[in-house]
């Protein structure tokens, strides 16, 4: 009996899966500006209003409360970078977005403590 080298079994190659449905273009700078401004402002307003909301109506634990107002912020940046479906300038969006929450919060924080 003669042994012959076992080979694999050859594969049609498979093709790639795609992940995603649609690749963006790049995005022009003044859809970039309006993107900035609709995904960014809101986080902003929301900021201020939960930390209005926590000076007048929290006597107690105002700094918990201040502290899920930013959190709340974040996640909120998070889905409006989702919904605009954008990559192009992601990461400065969303940290436009944070650090000008933590900002709100920070002065609120402040103002909390001289009170």
């Amino acid at each position: 009996m003669v042994r012959t080298a076992w080979t694999a079994p050859t594969a049609h190659p498979t093709p790639a899966p795609v992940m995603m449905g649609r690749v963006t273009e790049p995005v022009p700078p003044a859809d970039q500006r309006r993107l900035r401004l609709t995904s960014v402002l809101p986080v902003w307003v929301l900021a201020v209003v939960g930390a209005v909301l926590v000076v007048t109506l929290t006597p107690r634990d105002s700094f918990a409360w201040l502290l899920l107002v930013f959190v709340l912020c974040v996640l909120v940046s998070f889905v409006l970078q989702l919904i605009t479906a954008t990559k192009d300038g992601l990461v400065e969006r969303i940290s436009i977005a944070s650090s000008g929450a933590f900002v709100v919060v920070l002065v609120t924080a402040v103002v909390l403590l001289a009170r």
